[in-house]
């Protein structure tokens, strides 16, 4: 191991604050803290959609409704993942909002909440679902029931379904989240919203990232050289652990 002059440990110190001080190490933590924010959503609608599309296995759907308990645990389990998914979405909103007026130049925000609008203020699904966890969260549960239906050509199909009269009964409901529910009807298919609705936030997240990226790719290119060529320096010291490779 080569031997560590003072003048190493001295300046290695001051190296490593000046690394982590860089634009390019800010920009570079804050699209992973919205990254991960990000997987937590999708983690969350696929665990609810997976719950829901495993009843449309006519055994385990069988097996489920025809036993009273089993059914009450399939709709607890229900609940327990729409909850962590109506939460999910609104922190997704909270963190995404804060990261874009923190990085976003004052001339570019009208342009940015004009997509915004438009997308997801103006939106009934994006009320719903953000209005569902406000009830969810703070007031009941909103699941009752499911169908089951045979479809064109034979097709099993089995719903879980949101009574809309009895969603209706909480006063709380912004217009147009009132309104997404009176356009569905007697009821509102949670796989269904749950679906469309992930996929539109996937979609706007993806591109601003894509956005971010390309506003800071030169911050964060230099951040990334400038951490190898330390992790280099302490190569060499001996100081530096390689990741273990399995």
């Amino acid at each position: 191991m080569p031997a560590v002059g003072n003048d190493d440990m001295a300046e290695l110190p001051a190296e490593q604050e000046r690394i982590l001080a860089m634009p390019g190490r800010v920009a570079w933590v804050e699209l992973a803290r919205l990254h991960r924010t990000a997987r937590i959503f999708r983690g969350n609608a696929k665990a609810l959609l997976e719950h829901l599309k495993g009843m449309d296995d006519l055994d385990q759907m069988l097996a489920a409704t025809s036993d009273q308990q089993a059914f009450e645990e399939f709709l607890d389990e229900t609940e327990r993942h729409l909850h962590n998914y109506v939460a999910a979405a609104q922190s997704r909103v909270d963190h995404f909002r804060r990261f874009k007026r923190k990085d976003m130049p004052e001339g570019l925000r009208e342009e940015y909440q004009q997509r915004v609008d438009q997308e997801f203020d103006a939106s009934p699904l994006h009320n719903f679902v953000t209005d569902l966890r406000d009830l969810i969260l703070h007031v009941r549960l909103p699941v009752q029931t499911a169908t089951e239906s045979w479809g064109p050509g034979h097709a099993w199909a089995f719903r879980v379904m949101l009574d809309a009269a009895d969603l209706l009964r909480w006063r709380n409901w912004s217009p147009l989240g009132r309104r997404y529910i009176k356009a569905c009807g007697k009821s509102v298919d949670l796989g269904r919203s749950v679906a469309t609705y992930t996929d539109q936030v996937i979609a706007f997240d993806r591109g601003e990232a894509e956005s971010f990226i390309r506003e800071h790719l030169a911050e964060i290119e230099s951040y990334h050289r400038a951490l190898s060529q330390h992790q280099a320096r302490l190569r060499q010291l001996g100081l530096y652990n390689e990741p273990r490779t399995p």
